[in-house]
Order: structure tokens, then C-alpha cells, then sequence
């Protein structure tokens, strides 16, 4: 019943944003044709204002009703209240995302997604945990076998590049990041912890890419140069939010980013080719180079793939 009624709230909110401005009619027929109303049902004034209260009670959005001599338009008044909260917009995304593709289940053969490997099975209690302040036993092997087992106290969630990880205190002063789909056992323990009071998790991230945090390296200004189709796929999905466009050309662009070069920028910056230079610092570039120089000796010997 909790997630029917949810999924009524983010089709309201997703109806709103997209249209604009509706009447009670208009919005009482786009709920007939939605996929979300799987049985079918009318849409009640009454049902209709229950809801607008749920949506600014719980995701703190108003709807509003402008009222005219001939209409009564309703509306959002507040639509910063999406942008500003990252889990809303997330979550508003996902589901117009997902109700797209269901109004599309005639053509599913010919809608391709990705399987994601993120260990869903376990979010729910890590975010049962983080509700309420209680530590997690775990029970954790990475996929070169080392282990883990014990009790950890959770402090945030995030995904990245498709999986979920929880960041956990470990002790009083030990930080680790576990990968959800590689947690073999978890359970919610009895205890419960003091959230830190001065951690603030997208603080804790701010300065890397990926889920590599906590590291000793420093800041770094980082220019890489970008060509051929590169430079706009980085600015339609910049690598980081200190991405910033120095220079550009018919050639190349350059870009500057003000982040920890941690394992997952590497990585990162190795998965775009021949497409990417790193230029600054030279620390960073002789790294690179090193790893690319490491990967030539792969396939200058000639006994490798026998």
C-alpha cells in the first residue's frame, strides 16, 4: 500500500513539472491513461487534495491551485524544492523514467537495458539502519577474497557507475566502504551509535570521483585535454561539478577539475583512449603514462596470448 501510494505522489509531481499548469479534468484523465493506475480507477477531488498534502508533507513540494473566472489551474509554486533535493530529483527521474518504458511494454523486445549488479537485496536494511541510528552486522568479501566480518556502524549510501555502497564507521575512527553486491550476510543489530555530529556525508565526497574518499592525497588542479566527439560528452555530463572549460578550439578543449586524482579518476580517465591527454599536474600525466607504458609491454610480448 506505502509504495502504490508513493508511486501516486512522484505521477502527480511528474505530471505537474511536465505540464506545467492543469485543471482538476485534465489531471483526473492523464490518471486514466497512466500505468501507474493499474486497476483503472477514477481520480476523486477528494483523493485529488489527499494527495497534494502527502506530496507537501513528505517531499516538501506545494501544489497550489490558481483560481481564474473561468478555470481553476493547479501547479507547482515551489519547483526549486526538486532541484534542490538530489534523492527527490533522483527519485522523480527514475520514475518518469520507468513509466515511460511501462507505457512502452508492447515494444520491450526492442528496449535494451543494463542488468545491475548493486546488491539491492541489502539497501533496505542499511537504510533501515541509517533511519534509526543502528549498527549492521556484516559479513563482506571483496573479489580478490579478502574478508570481513563484523559490526559496523553505517553513515551514508551511495551508487556509482551502477552498484550501491554503504560508507560505515568502523570503530571510533576507521572509515570503510563496502560494495552492496558483494556483502555475502547482513543483519540489523540491536545496538544503536551516535551519528557523528560534524560528518556530512556529500562533504566527506566533495573532492573526489567515484567512492575512493578518505585518502591522504591532496587537492589537485587537473587540466586534461579532450579531442574528436570528447569535449561534448563532457560537457553534457561533466566528470565532476569543478569541471570548467579553459580553452577550445576546433581541435581539442581543455577543462580543469579541482579534485583528489583518486583510482576511480584514473580509471576514468584511462576509459576515454586515445580521446583524452592528461596535461597538469605532472605527477598525474607521468602516472598515466606509466600505466599506459605497462599495458604497451602487454602487447609487445609475444608469448603473452599463447
Amino acid at each position: 500500500m506505502v509504495e502504490l501510494l508513493l508511486k501516486r505522489y512522484l505521477w502527480l509531481i511528474n505530471t505537474l513539472k511536465r505540464e506545467g499548469e492543469m485543471t482538476f479534468e485534465d489531471i483526473a484523465g492523464q490518471w486514466e491513461k497512466s500505468s501507474v493506475n493499474d486497476n483503472g480507477s477514477a481520480l476523486s477531488k477528494r483523493t485529488f487534495y489527499n494527495h497534494c498534502q502527502a506530496v507537501a508533507r513528505h517531499f516538501g513540494i506545494e501544489i497550489e491551485c490558481r483560481r481564474g473566472r473561468a478555470l481553476n489551474l493547479y501547479r507547482i509554486v515551489n519547483p526549486e524544492a526538486i532541484q534542490d533535493n538530489s534523492l527527490t530529483k533522483w527519485a522523480l527521474d527514475s520514475f518518469s523514467l520507468g513509466e515511460l518504458l511501462l507505457g512502452n511494454a508492447s515494444i520491450a523486445d526492442k528496449i535494451l537495458l543494463e542488468d545491475i549488479p548493486s546488491g539491492r537485496e541489502w539497501l533496505e536494511t542499511v537504510l533501515l539502519a541509517l533511519q534509526q541510528n543502528r549498527q549492521i552486522d556484516i559479513t563482506y568479501e571483496n573479489f580478490v577474497g579478502l574478508k570481513f566480518s563484523g559490526t559496523v556502524s553505517p553513515l551514508c549510501v551511495k551508487l556509482f557507475k551502477r552498484r550501491w555502497y554503504v560508507l560505515c564507521l568502523i570503530g571510533n575512527d576507521r572509515m570503510r566502504i563496502f560494495s552492496l553486491d558483494r556483502v555475502k550476510n547482513m543483519c540489523l543489530s540491536s545496538k544503536t551509535f551516535d551519528y557523528p555530529k560534524n560528518f556530512v556525508p556529500a562533504d566527506y565526497f566533495h573532492d573526489v570521483f567515484g567512492i575512493v574518499a578518505g585518502v591522504e592525497r591532496k587537492v589537485e588542479n587537473i587540466i586534461i585535454r579532450t579531442y574528436a566527439e570528447l569535449p561534448g560528452y563532457l560537457r553534457s555530463l561533466p566528470m565532476h561539478h569543478s569541471q570548467r572549460v579553459l580553452k577550445t578550439n576546433q581541435e581539442y578543449t581543455d577543462f580543469s577539475l579541482l579534485l583528489i586524482p583518486t583510482f576511480d579518476f584514473i580509471q576514468e580517465l584511462l576509459l576515454h583512449r586515445d580521446q583524452l591527454e592528461v596535461l597538469a599536474p605532472e605527477s598525474l600525466r607521468n602516472e598515466i603514462a606509466q600505466i599506459i607504458s605497462k599495458m604497451n609491454n602487454y602487447y609487445e610480448n609475444p608469448y603473452t596470448a599463447k
